[in-house]
Formats: C-alpha cells, structure tokens, sequence
C-alpha cells in the first residue's frame, strides 16, 4: 500500500504442526442452502468435515437465527500479535452498500485493514488495475454475494467475479457469504434482468463448486460471522500480514540483546554456517602487511589463495604459517577422529605438499619484486583445532571445526579488529604465543 506505515512480515513455518479436522457448521434451504467441499447441497442444518475450515466446530443456537458466536479466544499467556491483516471486501454495491459499510466498520474495529472499491482515491490509471494491485497486497478476500451479478464494464464478467477469480490464482484464503434468498433484496424499484439473473446463479453455483460458504440474512448475521471467519482463518491460514515499520527493532531486541550486540562488540561481523569466507579472504590476504595462518593442513586454504598470498608478499608482507609436526600424534589423533565415518588421505601427506607450495609462491613473488617480503613455517604439537587466518590487526576468519568435521563442514566467524577488546585481538595472542613456542623449541623456518 502506497505510503503505509506498516511492513509486509514473514509467513509463519511451513513446518507447523497440521491441525486437527473442525466441524463446519453449514446451514441454508432454498437458494441460499450450504454446500460440502465438493459444492454438494446440504439440508437445513448439517455438519461437514474438512481439515481447513473457517466457521469453527458446530454450536447449537439458543434460538433460530441468532448470530453464530464470536470465535475462539486466543490462549492464555499468548502474546499479542502485532501483525493487522488487509482484507478485501469483493461484492456488489447498489443492492449490498449497508451491508458492505457494516462489514467494513465492523473489520475495523477488530484491528484488520479493509480495501474495497469504495476506499480508493481517484486515480490516473484504469479501475480494474487499482482492484489488482490491491489484492495483490491483501492477506484475505471476503466474497459477499446478494441479488445482483455485478457491473461488467465492456466485458462479459463482473467486477465481483473478477476479483474472485483474481485472488483465488493467487491462492489467496476466500471467505464466501452467501444471501439465503436473494430475493429478499430485490426492491419495487429494481428487479434483475433475465441476464443478470442467469449470471449470478452460473456464478453461484461455480462459488460453490470450489469454496466451503456460509448463507446470512441480516446485517448482524454476516458482520459477526465475516468477523469469526477471518479470526479462524488467521489461526489456520496465515497469513503475512502487516507490522509497524518501528515495530521491527521492538521484534527482535531479545536476539539484538543476546547475540548481535555482543558479536559486534568483540568484532564479530558475519557468521557463515557452511565454513565460506567469500571474496573477503581473498582481499584482505591481498593487502595484508602481516597474514598468520594457522591450520591442522592450509593445503586447500593455500592452494586456492594462492595469487593472493603471492601478491601480498611481492608488496613486503610478512606471512607466518603454522601447521602441526607431520609425524606427531596430533596428526596421528585428529586422522583417527576424522576417519570415523570418511576414508580421507592422512593429513602429514598434505602438510608436507603446503611447504612445496610455499617455496612456489616465494619464487614467484621474488621474479616480480626485489623488494618481497618473508614466509616463515613453524611446527606445533597440538593445536585446540580452530583455523584462523589473520590479516594485520583488521581482519580475520575462525573456523571452530571439530573432528570429524573438516573446515568447509562447520561454521565460521568474519572478524573484524575494534577499539576495544575483541576476538581478534584474543586470536592474534593465540597466535603470537603458539608462535613463540615453536620458534623456542627450533621448529620455525624461513621458506626460501
């Protein structure tokens, strides 16, 4: 809607629990009598079953023609939804304009949004366009049917049989109320054609081929069962609806609270659950002035980023890389834990091929510059498995892998350096420390 100050929200999980079948309360005779599911008539007053319905279970009147009852109230406790619903009112006019207005009053009072032809501004494009955007944005579609088939413009089809059909290509919910006996609308000054007559009853009768509908008479009959319907429809049909715009900040301030403030603060600016870093690795490698990796293997890490890593230490960077001993227990372990349910190469094997391609990526950055920084090896014993890639004081990527899953099977932290303490700072101390340990131990060496 143009210049709403609501916002479409979410559908609510597909995955929610199928509800149990309701009894549907059809009652009718005449003109006006009810129909089953497949559009058969029932008599004066059956119950049909149908695992979506919008009547609610059958109550028994405390009077002929008193007004079904208001709904189910929601559930203890249950916090208030803050979405309101847009509903169409789709009938016609001449014969039905009380009826609509009490609908529509009716509608707003209960919190929901009417759109109806009579609520549209003058506009600079076609009528039927304006109809079609409008449902286009609506949550639910109330079909109100009387004596008259409708105005149908230079075409053959109504306006009313239009926007049924409209909303039901859509697969829009269609709430269809049905007078009893049409003819108690008719007045002395207006009588229905032959024509009209023919295609209103064809209209009927395609209505009830294809929705479940409800007969009324009076003004409080349809408003309070158009009312009841579109409670039971929003509880087993629903929809997405429309919140505040500043609503939303309201909607999310617990997982605001409990995750993304506390992420942002120690500098954790995305998380990927498949282990990806995206282009973002491959451009902060390239300018880094100081790149720390550590890993139980890099062969892949190294392999694919390669250009990259050449490229910064052709600039003078200083790239250090630890990487476990290739026959300690370390190894040992973590291949023993990895093999569990995949037959995978031993990861000494693919340490020993990281230090090759080291010594590939120093001989290429030294043919392009004579000013190329330093790769340096070192060895560590164990290691808590978290790969880090670190790049200057700015920049990182953790991957809290655990055996037996491998880096690209688990999730990822994009670090990003703060004012403050933040994890990357922790990493770079992890780092420097194993670092340090290795070198006292002799295990480091420049790759030349």
């Amino acid at each position: 809607m143009p210049g709403s100050r609501f916002r479409r929200r979410r559908p609510q999980d597909p995955g929610e629990p199928e509800r149990p079948a309701e009894h549907v309360e059809v009652r009718g005779g005449g003109v006006g009598a009810g129909a089953d599911v497949a559009g058969n008539a029932i008599g004066p007053r059956s119950s049909v079953t149908n695992n979506f319905n919008y009547y609610g279970p059958a109550e028994s009147d405390a009077h002929p023609g008193a007004p079904a009852s208001s709904g189910t109230a929601p559930p203890a406790g249950t916090a208030p939804d803050e979405r309101r619903y847009q509903v169409f009112v789709s009938s016609t006019s001449l014969d039905l304009k009380q009826y609509r207005e009490a609908v529509i009053d009716e509608l707003v009072k209960e919190g929901y949004i009417p759109s109806g032809m009579e609520l549209f501004d003058a506009r600079a494009e076609g009528a039927w366009e304006v109809v079609e955007r409008v449902i286009n944005d609506c949550d639910y579609l109330v079909l109100i049917l009387g004596a008259r088939y409708g105005d149908v413009g230079a075409g053959t089809v109504s306006f009313t049989e239009r926007e049924y059909d409209h909303a039901r290509s859509l697969d829009k919910p269609i709430l269809v109320f049905v007078h009893a006996d049409p003819v108690e609308l008719h007045t002395d000054s207006w009588q229905p054609t032959p024509e009209d007559a023919q295609r209103l009853a064809v209209f009927r009768e395609k209505v009830r081929r294809e929705r479940l509908w409800r007969s009324w008479r009076t003004v409080a009959d349809l408003r309070n069962d158009v009312t009841r319907a579109l409670r039971l429809a929003v509880r087993h049909t629903p929809q997405p609806g429309w919140v505040k715009g500043n609503s939303i900040a309201h909607t999310f301030s617990a997982e605001w609270q409990n995750l993304v403030a506390p992420g942002t603060q120690i500098g954790v600016a995305r998380i990927s659950v498949d282990g990806q870093a995206g282009n973002a690795l491959s451009e902060n490698l390239g300018k880094a002035s100081s790149i720390g990796i550590m890993s139980t293997s890099g062969k892949r890490l190294i392999e694919i980023q390669t250009p990259y890593l050449t490229k910064a230490l052709a600039a003078g960077s200083r790239i250090r890389v630890l990487v476990p001993t290739p026959d300690g227990q370390f190894l040992v372990d973590v291949d023993e834990s990895e093999s569990l349910w995949d037959q995978r190469s031993p990861i000494a094997a693919e340490v020993r091929e990281v230090e090759a391609r080291l010594r590939s990526i120093v001989r290429e950055a030294g043919a392009r510059s004579t000013a190329a920084g330093s790769i340096e090896i070192g060895f560590f014993t164990t290691h808590l498995r978290s790969t880090m890639i670190l790049c200057d004081r700015t920049w990182g990527w953790v991957t809290l892998t655990l055996p037996p899953a491998r880096a690209p099977e688990t999730p990822s932290l994009e670090l990003r350096g703060t004012r403050d303490f933040g994890l990357i700072d922790a990493c770079w101390k992890h780092f420097d420390r194993t670092w340090a340990i290795v070198e006292e131990r002799g295990e480091v060496r420049t790759i030349s």
